[in-house]
């Protein structure tokens, strides 16, 4: 099978590009390097199964041609702004970024009769809720993200009704894991290198949030992929439990730190825009015969041991 990835440069798209190598597909990879790192895909380009491109899904002219010359089976549309509080400073960064983006990715798929799409979304299009989020939950975001990836979510689901393009929409869960470029792991470890005194977390601690080791992560699109066969398939994804940004602030000290103290700035949120507390209702995904085995904090821990492992 040949393949696009969008993004693919990044954290989640370079570890989907190795995998996808390894089951012999042919893959080809945009990103502009904006959030993702060549240093991520060095593996990938000693195989002539891969090919990069570097340039800007805004850019649709460019985007265009690389379907034409290219007979795409699927595309695995990754690529956005995955940094919510610069998009929130930055108020046409989401809009350019994530939606505009998608919707380039749409309009070559249609033109160029592409028909199966792979799609990341967020647990940000829902909003705050007291229940854990079920994939029909009423959607109210509350950053710019949030709502970049919702609109995206009804292009996707619109052209693929209109275009019959079949297409998987999976909403995930915080993710960590080696080659990180953004999220509270990777913020973490920037500030502790910088600080032997202290570590600075946004916010009281309190925040709880489910988190998703990157393997599994890459293992789950897969299996959706392949065993999802409606024209749009949306699933959740993510483990059933949480764990506190404070203990994961512990268990960075203990990783990469020197004994450095804790101090919070204070707040519920760590910005504004935050959704502080949430978890997943992911029975429908285990309906189709897919759980996630590890726990947030068993995450969190596997994710540092892989981090240093890879320093």
């Amino acid at each position: 099978m040949k393949v696009l990835v969008t993004g693919g440069a990044g954290f989640i798209g370079s570890h989907l590009v190795d995998f996808l190598l390894s089951k012999g597909n042919e893959v080809v990879c945009v990103d502009n390097l904006l959030l993702g790192n060549k240093e991520n895909i060095e593996e990938a380009n000693k195989n002539k199964m891969f090919e990069f491109h570097e340039f800007d899904l805004l850019d649709k002219y460019k985007l265009n041609s690389l379907f034409e010359i290219n007979n795409f089976d699927r595309v695995y549309h990754l690529a956005a702004n995955s940094d919510i509080q610069e998009g929130i400073k930055s108020t046409n960064r989401d809009l350019e970024l994530t939606f505009l983006t998608t919707f380039n990715v749409l309009e070559s798929m249609r033109i160029n009769h592409v028909k199966e799409l792979f799609f990341t979304s967020s647990p940000a299009i829902f909003g705050r809720h007291e229940v854990s989020l079920s994939e029909n939950l009423e959607m109210n975001p509350e950053s710019l993200y949030g709502a970049s990836k919702l609109a995206s979510e009804a292009y996707v689901k619109t052209f693929s009704s209109l275009y019959g393009i079949k297409s998987w929409i999976l909403r995930l869960s915080n993710t960590v894991g080696e080659r990180s470029t953004h999220g509270i792991l990777y913020d973490f470890l920037n500030k502790l290198e910088k600080s032997d005194t202290e570590l600075v977390v946004l916010g009281d601690g309190s925040q709880l949030k489910p988190y998703m080791y990157i393997n599994e992560l890459i293992e789950c699109i897969f299996y959706v992929t392949e065993n999802a066969n409606d024209l749009i398939n949306i699933f959740n994804v993510g483990p059933k439990d949480g764990i506190r940004v404070s203990r994961i602030a512990e268990l960075s000290i203990e990783g990469f730190g020197s004994n450095q103290k804790i101090r919070y700035t204070g707040g519920e949120t760590g910005w504004k825009g935050d959704i502080p507390f949430y978890s997943h209702d992911s029975k429908k995904l285990s309906n189709l015969g897919w759980d996630v085995k590890l726990t947030s904090e068993e995450a969190v821990i596997k994710a540092i041991s892989m981090i240093k492992e890879n320093l």
